[in-house]
């Protein structure tokens, strides 16, 4: 199980990056939307990345992908907000 928080914290990383590269491409609105969750989802990983370290942490094989899926809808500006809710509350299951 520890290679699939390893895997998890990955593809949030790489998630998160690439939400990084569509939110510099959306528009000022979607951008006023989506930025509190960028945010979070940022703070989230940072805590999720502690809590690796305590140990303790149980990632399902499905919960690895959950996260892979978000991590093209992240592609979409119009599918960000959402994405990054989903990624955002899936992170939240572990910290």
């Amino acid at each position: 199980m520890t290679e699939n928080i390893d895997t998890l914290i990955s593809a949030a990383e790489q998630a998160y990056q690439q939400a990084l590269v569509t939110y510099q491409s959306a528009s000022i609105d979607q951008k006023i939307a989506t930025k509190p969750k960028l945010d979070q989802a940022a703070e989230l990983i940072v805590t999720l990345r502690t809590k690796q370290l305590q140990g303790a942490i149980t990632v399902s094989d499905q919960d690895v992908a959950a996260m892979q899926d978000l991590r093209t809808k992240v592609n979409d500006a119009a599918t960000l907000q959402t994405a990054l809710s989903s990624m955002v509350a899936l992170i939240l299951k572990f910290v």
